[in-house]
């Protein structure tokens, strides 16, 4: 999915104001000058990716929001994020359960990676996670 710039501007600038920073206070925690981060916010610069991602680690801002538009409880990664949550897991937690590196769960819940075929064998075992929920988000999260 391709990301429009001005939209991917306006998406970071209205984090920023979510998260109560003005432009030169997100950009010192992003490690970027306020200048780039004008040029992002109005649409003349793109929003990268380590950008994206950095906010994700920073603040938990939902990422496929941020960079595509869309929110995270449409795409599995996002449902997978959710229910974690639900199951009141950290990301590390829910890693050494399924016997995978913490790493490897937050590239599935930011969609950089695919939720493999033995994670969700492993998510229906051990949680009663539904297999059509996670992957195509039909029916409900858990069997009953």
């Amino acid at each position: 999915m391709k990301q429009n710039l001005a939209d991917g501007g306006l998406r970071l600038k209205e984090a920023r104001k979510k998260l109560g920073l003005s432009q030169k206070e997100l950009a010192e925690k992003l490690e970027v000058s306020a200048a780039y981060l004008s040029l992002i916010e109005t649409g003349r610069q793109p929003l990268s990716v380590p950008i994206a991602e950095k906010l994700y680690r920073l603040y938990g801002t939902d990422f496929e929001w941020l960079y595509y538009g869309k929110h995270a409880e449409t795409s599995a990664g996002g449902r997978l994020k959710a229910i974690r949550k639900q199951l009141g897991l950290t990301q590390k937690e829910l890693a050494e359960k399924l016997d995978i590196s913490s790493a490897y769960i937050g590239f599935m819940e930011t969609g950089h990676m695919e939720i493999s075929r033995p994670t969700i064998e492993k998510m229906e075992m051990l949680f009663g996670v539904r297999r059509q929920w996670l992957i195509y988000g039909k029916g409900e999260p858990l069997k009953q």
